[in-house]
């Protein structure tokens, strides 16, 4: 034969990678891991993995909802009870007065705000350059194995129609061949045995060998259109899919925005308040519009985490394999097959275990197909032996026969020609689907892009997008960070009688309340050399009962102010 059906080439087996495995440890909550029993008569196990899924988006989802309700009571708690937490203004003591260093409070939570600011920004670039990167990877190498797919069918459909045009008329030969031996010597039945020669034989073994061969050209031509309507339909729609699979589109876009613009205004708004610079617009601007327009950002990021979860569990055990073998993607492949339709030997089944399980020898599914071209042959060397017979013989043969041999001569070496064409386009489409060929499409297709690129571009989807909200939801929760601190104004009545944070102060005798002259007080600052330096244009608020963060002041007797007070003055 001119073409070997079987090689040595082993395709390359698959190495399960680093996300694959991390993606697998995936808690499941004690439910089934193993995909392959999704597609098996065990309902239970099925279903089992399907509460699995469920479970993990269930859980990253209400790990965030309820942060985010937690921010909301905190805010709905006000200053009184939740202090900075709630959104409002930092409220320290005045600064002579605050042996417990409180004013140190504003500062740590700004840097941690502006590091939760740092590491969500760090993390939207590898949202963008690992993760989008990946899905692209993943649609490009698609995309290069549809084109190699497209290209093999375009080649399958040229011989497909050669071998119709040339099918038909070689079976329209063929039947006029097979008349003509069949009343090869009609005068001399017994031409073997007269004459010595096995030209009877010859042409009944020629026309039992295109007899048979009725089958070939009519049911192997229609499995090959069937084939290639299969392949084609099904390449359309993955094409489809992958032309709408664009995450580059408006609303990524956004969100990507999103996630680098905003952080940066409320970095720049802590920035401003820790240079001593209270500009009170840009404040509200951050309040009122890019608060709430980053918050909208957050909730997106962690639903997208929440969905990309379950659908990342499903793609590690698909690319790990199913069972305790771990045997990778061709695993699981073979045991979806054999858990829906057993291992039933078909030409179906021999096709996809021979082209996914690397060329194994074992599942070599043209076997069949090369009895027929083992037919061709035969019948290509008896139509020779034929027209040899007829041409070496042919006076013995008109002498003996009673007939013209003219139209069987020209008959048979149409048919030997017809057969040499068909012979041709076996060949042909046999190189096509060489298993080379094929498995390279497989491993281009799920080696790589399914269980390489799009691992790799969830894994990092859902890992960037689970600290963006992470990080997203520490910063409204701080968003008091970008506020200047405020500071308790004290009165006379406050400080001669021991006062509580959570105690109305003392009205005096005429109902009016006395202010001590706290700038007066700041500028003899330098009989507290513990004190901490001015800040410009302080922030004064004059009830100590509305923010958490004063503390319970001195008796009036220790008070450091009480020695200030009683400084004779003019």
């Amino acid at each position: 034969m001119s073409v070997q059906l079987y090689n040595n080439y082993i395709g390359p087996s698959y190495q399960i990678t680093g996300s694959v495995r991390r993606l697998r440890l995936l808690p499941r909550f004690g439910y089934n891991q193993d995909i392959t029993k999704v597609f098996s008569s065990d309902a239970d196990a099925g279903a089992s993995y399907a509460t699995g899924l469920i479970a993990l988006f269930v859980f990253i989802l209400i790990f965030f909802l309820f942060w985010t309700a937690l921010i909301g009571v905190l805010k709905i708690m006000g200053p009184g009870n939740a202090g900075f937490l709630s959104g409002h203004p930092f409220v320290i003591p005045d600064r002579a007065e605050d042996e417990h260093n409180i004013h140190k409070r504003p500062l740590r939570v700004r840097i941690t705000f502006l590091t939760a600011c740092g590491i969500l920004m760090l993390f939207s670039l590898l949202f963008v350059t690992m993760g989008l990167t990946n899905v692209d990877n993943t649609a490009t190498t698609m995309s290069a194995s549809l084109r190699q797919l497209g290209d093999l069918v375009g080649q399958a459909e040229v011989i497909a129609r050669k071998l119709e045009v040339v099918g038909n008329s070689a079976i329209s030969i063929r039947d006029q061949a097979v008349d003509e031996l069949e009343n090869f010597c009609p005068s001399n039945p017994d031409l073997d045995a007269y004459a010595g020669i096995n030209a009877m034989e010859i042409a009944d073994r020629a026309k039992n060998d295109l007899t048979m061969l009725a089958g070939f050209i009519s049911d192997g031509l229609e499995i090959l259109r069937s084939g290639l309507n299969r392949v084609e339909s099904w390449s359309d729609e993955a094409s489809n899919v992958i032309s709408e699979w664009n995450f580059w589109g408006w609303q990524f876009k956004l969100l990507s925005a999103g996630l680098f613009i905003f952080p940066a205004f409320l970095m720049m708004g802590v920035g401003l308040v820790m240079l001593d610079l209270d500009i009170k617009c840009y404040q509200r601007t951050l309040t009122y519009l890019i608060m709430p327009l980053f918050f909208l950002v957050i909730v997106a990021s962690y639903v997208v985490a929440a969905l990309i979860l379950p659908v990342s569990a499903v793609m590690a055990d698909t690319c790990i394999g199913g069972g305790e073998a771990h045997g990778g993607p061709d695993d699981t492949v073979l045991t979806v097959y054999r858990n829906l339709r057993g291992d039933d030997g078909s030409i179906l089944f021999l096709l996809g275990a021979y082209y996914t399980q690397r060329c194994n020898s074992i599942y070599y599914p043209f076997g069949q197909v090369s009895n027929y071209l083992d037919l061709l042959d035969e019948a290509v060397d008896s139509t020779n032996t034929v027209v040899d017979t007829i041409q070496g013989n042919l006076d013995l043969l008109l002498d003996q026969c009673g007939r013209n041999y003219d139209s069987v001569v020209r008959l048979i070496k149409e048919m030997n020609t017809s057969l040499r064409t068909l012979r041709n386009s076996a060949d042909n489409t046999l190189n096509l689907v060489q298993c080379r060929n094929i498995n390279e499409l497989y491993v281009n297709t799920v080696h790589e892009a399914t269980c390489t690129y799009s691992v790799e571009a969830l894994a990092w989807i859902f890992g960037s997008a689970l600290v963006i909200s992470v990080c997203g939801l520490i910063i409204i929760m701080l968003r008091a960070s970008y506020y200047p601190e405020e500071y308790l104004e004290l009165s006379k009545n406050w400080i001669t009688t021991p006062t509580s944070t959570m105690s109305s102060p003392a009205r005096s005798s005429d109902g009016d309340d006395e202010f001590y002259d706290v700038q007066k007080l700041r500028s003899n600052h330098s009989d507290f050399p513990d004190s901490p330096p001015m800040r410009h244009t302080p922030r004064y608020v004059s009830d100590p009962n509305v923010y958490t963060e004063a503390v319970e002041l001195r008796q009036y007797q220790s008070s450091p102010l009480q020695k200030l007070q009683s400084t004779p003055t003019d």
